[in-house]
């Protein structure tokens, strides 16, 4: 029995620190551990020792960070009267900048395991004493290759630095999209279909234009403006509501172009 009730109150300990970091006080998760608690990273990479650097560390949390996590397979060991360990498997959705609302659901941005001591304290109470993260999928970005729109190399045969567009979390954010053809890389000489071919390579990268939350848009030429409104509010038809957007005059680096446009998609 005694077991038994130290597996619960380990297990409710796990429990306790991802509802305090999701849904609660971050600060308040360093009260889980032990006065000389440590949260640690595997290789020696990270460290964090003692409740009032943990409680620094995590109050540290920004204020617009959403994230919840999902906590599977624990298993506690009790290996001491006051001693015991644990494995546990955890899933974790987040997003920095949380603008408010629901949001459409992505990947997750990391998919690891959590190998923790535990020590009970005089009192009977069980707390960390130990965290160490174990991280096999991290949440780095996702970059977009894609034929459907083209990837056009420089004048000696050699790739541009760049990814047509780079995926993090729900969002999908594309470089400069051109007016040539993606198989033949022509490029039409009126503006208008300069427009056309521009956006439909934007489209190709992010896969829906309905996913489009931001345009920036470049124009070579002022005089191209209301031209250029007529052929976006006919690729836009229907989108409701319409992607936010921002349009400047530049020089263009291609010879010959008219018009470029990149965009920000939530594609999750």
């Amino acid at each position: 029995m005694e077991n038994l009730l130290a597996e619960r109150a380990c297990e409710r300990l796990i429990l306790d620190f991802v509802h305090r970091l999701d849904l609660g006080e971050p600060a308040a998760v360093a009260e889980l551990f032990t006065e000389d608690g440590v949260w640690r990273w595997p290789e020696g990479r990270r460290r964090i020792e003692g409740r009032d650097a943990l409680r620094t560390y995590f109050g540290a949390r920004p204020a617009d960070r959403l994230s919840r996590r999902v906590m599977s397979n624990i298993r506690v060991t009790v290996t001491g009267p006051d001693t015991a360990t644990a494995t546990s498997y955890f899933t974790t959705y987040r997003m920095d900048g949380h603008p408010g609302g629901i949001l459409p659901a992505g990947p997750p941005y990391q998919v690891g395991h959590y190998e923790d001591g535990f020590r009970r304290a005089a009192d009977g109470t069980w707390l960390l004493a130990t965290r160490t993260l174990v991280l096999p999928f991290g949440g780095g970005p996702q970059r977009v290759r894609t034929d459907a729109a083209p990837f056009v190399r420089f004048s000696d045969g050699t790739e541009p630095p760049l990814s047509q567009g780079v995926r993090t979390g729900p969002f999908l954010f594309t470089s400069g999209q051109g007016p040539l053809h993606p198989v033949t890389h022509a490029m039409p000489e009126a503006f208008a279909d300069q427009a056309r071919r521009v956006l439909a390579n934007v489209e190709a990268v992010v896969g829906d234009r309905r996913s489009i939350v931001r345009c920036t848009c470049y124009l070579a030429d002022r005089a191209h403006f209301a031209e250029f409104n007529a052929v976006y509010r006919e690729f836009f038809a229907d989108c409701d509501p319409l992607p936010a957007r921002t349009t400047v005059v530049a020089r263009l680096v291609r010879e010959g172009v008219l018009v470029e446009v990149d965009a920000v998609a939530v594609v999750g």
